[in-house]
């Protein structure tokens, strides 16, 4: 170390030494060029910058915020490295001002960015030096006491959340009616509030209202948020809604009138207190499928009605003509999702034309009214007796826990013979010469030629007719042409989707060959999820309603072995080959169908 420091004095000794024998006036430019170096090298640092930051208090609660302030002098162009904040402060807002001021010719910048901050702990917390390009500001040190914290529901509090629940304990898929009611002070204003969030994953939580009023609790004026929800769990067990949860700031009305005259644009140097507060969890007991209930469609409802329109008690129809019938399922307690399809078993001889289903759901504060409706025109091409069989559809009331039937009566149609529209006879038609009194003359085996129409006009009519019926059929091979170019292109990526299908389907085959209920369960889904990309189905129980008649039924025995207190084993009958041809084939099928159908007036 010694030996660096004098080999440096040295060095400089020699290059003094050495500049003392020029001539005196280039030492003193010599002097001049070293002056001005510094100043610019002076100059440089002071243009650089300086970053300086402060607090607007340096001792808080916990729940309260503070002001930093950084200000930037100079000409540091950068922006505030704000991430070291992020380990112990919430920023919760943030502004930004510039300024520019020209004293005796010298032009100075300077720029401000103020944040509201939020203390995550508690204790002497130091706010780090703030990277700004090369600058960085001074620490600086805040402390931050215990605050109220989370109002934990008692009556009285700035801020309180209730919860309330219709069920303690509810059948599987059944409607749990869960109300939220927030209580926000005067002077509270509200921000977020969470939604409630279920443990268990297969559980759907639907808003159905929001209402607000001003009650009194415990002497103190409130505003009240309720909302309530419709709660409906797909897996049996304990479930459990996590407690709800609140943040707000101070910053509603004032109370008092000498406070708004005194201060009418609010104080604005005291900083905003901040109010959370988290309801307490609430538990529900899940109760599966009763042991009794061997129905095929799980219903839990409150009330469960079928009504039709379009029938009376006995009918009467010509042959050919059609006949709409119109049938409505409502359910108070379930969503028009849970609804199962309406089966009509028609008699040999009467064809049905389905319209598609209308699916509804009517949401109010007592909780979901789901309902189905379906539009079917029936056509009977022969004359006779017909009867309707009976509709049922067995469900569960909820309210008296007992199972029910709903029921439509068999109908009776009786179906005319249709008359034959026949002219009448020349004599009676209006217009003819026997009509107007006149002779009618006798008949002759003469053959009788037709005036002449020859009309210039009609010829140009035929021949603009066939030119559009011709322009009309190239347009039309062309698309063919095309569409048919365009089918024969596989995009990858359905290339990609269809291989993905084939697999699922293979191994939905095993996992009936092997009787694994589980994986079976798991290679439907999967099915399901590749069938309906942009709206999976969650469970067994949707994806059936979107399947054909036979492959729902193969779901739906696989799904209620799940909810079932004994063991089934119907399930395994489904053979798995034919499993497959139903999967692959039931569009195909649904197609040949409907192309099968007579036309309405035969």
């Amino acid at each position: 170390m010694n030996t660096a420091i004098r080999l440096s004095c040295e060095s400089s000794i020699n290059a003094f030494e050495i500049m003392m024998q020029f001539p005196f006036f280039l030492r003193y430019s010599l002097y001049r060029l070293i002056i001005l170096t510094l100043l610019l090298l002076a100059g440089s640092s002071s243009a650089l910058g300086e970053v300086t930051t402060r607090l607007s208090r340096s001792a808080i609660s916990a729940d309260e915020t503070v002001s930093l302030t950084i200000q930037i002098k100079g000409e540091n162009k950068a922006q505030p490295d704000l991430s070291v904040l992020d380990a112990q402060f919430e920023i919760l807002g943030r502004s930004q001002q510039q300024s520019i001021s020209v004293i005796n010719g010298n032009v100075s910048r300077s720029r401000g960015l103020k944040l509201t901050l939020l203390p995550k702990t508690t204790g002497s917390l130091e706010i780090p030096p703030i990277p700004v390009g090369n600058e960085a500001s001074a620490p600086l040190r805040l402390q931050v006491d215990e605050g109220t914290g989370e109002s934990n529901g008692v009556p009285g509090s700035d801020v309180f959340i209730e919860l309330e629940l219709s069920e303690t304990s509810a059948y599987l898929q059944q409607e749990i009616i869960l109300t939220l009611r927030l209580f926000m002070g005067e002077r509270v204003r509200g921000e977020q509030l969470s939604d409630p969030k279920p443990n268990l994953p297969d559980t759907v939580i639907r808003r159905i209202s929001e209402t607000q009023y001003k009650p009194q609790r415990a002497g103190e004026n409130y505003q009240v948020v309720e909302r309530r929800y419709a709660v409906f769990a797909y897996q049996s067990g304990q479930l459990r809604l996590d407690g709800v949860r609140f943040s707000g700031r101070s910053g509603g009305r004032s109370s008092s009138i000498y406070d708004l005259l005194n201060s009418p644009f609010g104080n604005q140097k005291v900083d905003r207190r901040i109010y959370r507060a988290v309801s307490d969890a609430v538990n529900i007991d899940i109760k599966p499928i009763p042991a009794n209930f061997n129905a095929r469609h799980w219903l839990p409802a409150r009330n469960l009605q079928l009504v039709e329109t379009g029938l009376a008690p006995y009918n009467q129809q010509i042959a050919g003509k059609p006949l709409t019938r119109t049938i409505m399922l409502f359910a108070d307690g379930l969503t028009s999702a849970q609804l199962p399809a309406i089966d009509m078993h028609l008699p040999e001889g009467v064809k049905r034309y389905p319209d598609r289903p209308e699916m509804k759901d009517n949401l109010s504060g007592a909780g979901i009214t789901g309902s189905r409706q379906i539009k079917v025109t029936l056509v009977a091409a022969n004359p006779g007796d017909y009867e309707l069989p009976a509709i049922e559809i067995s469900w569960w009331n909820t309210e008296t826990d007992q199972r029910k039937i709903a029921r439509l009566p068999a109908r009776n149609i009786e179906v005319l013979g249709g008359t034959a529209s026949v002219p009448p006879p020349l004599s009676k038609r209006t217009g003819s010469p026997a009509a107007a009194g006149e002779t009618a003359p006798a008949a002759t085996d003469l053959p009788v030629t037709p005036e002449s129409t020859d009309n210039p006009l009609t010829h140009w009519l035929i021949w603009v007719l066939a030119l559009g019926w011709i322009t009309t059929l190239a347009v039309w091979l062309m698309s063919r042409h095309r569409s048919k170019q365009q089918t024969a292109a596989v995009d990858p990526a359905e290339a990609v989707r269809r291989q993905s299908i084939e697999e699922a389907i293979k191994t939905l085959e095993g996992a009936y060959r092997d009787q694994n209920r589980d994986a079976a369960r798991d290679a439907w889904l999967r099915w399901g999820e590749l069938r309906w990309p942009e709206k999976a189905p969650g469970n067994l129980n949707r994806l059936s309603h979107r399947c054909p008649k036979r492959v729902t039924e193969a779901i739906l025995a696989l799904d209620l072995t799940f909810y079932s207190q004994g063991e089934r084993s119907d399930w395994v009958k489904f053979d798995p080959g034919v499993l497959r041809r139903k999967i692959v084939l039931s569009t195909k099928m649904i197609r040949e169908q409907q192309a099968a159908l007579t036309p309405l007036n035969p």
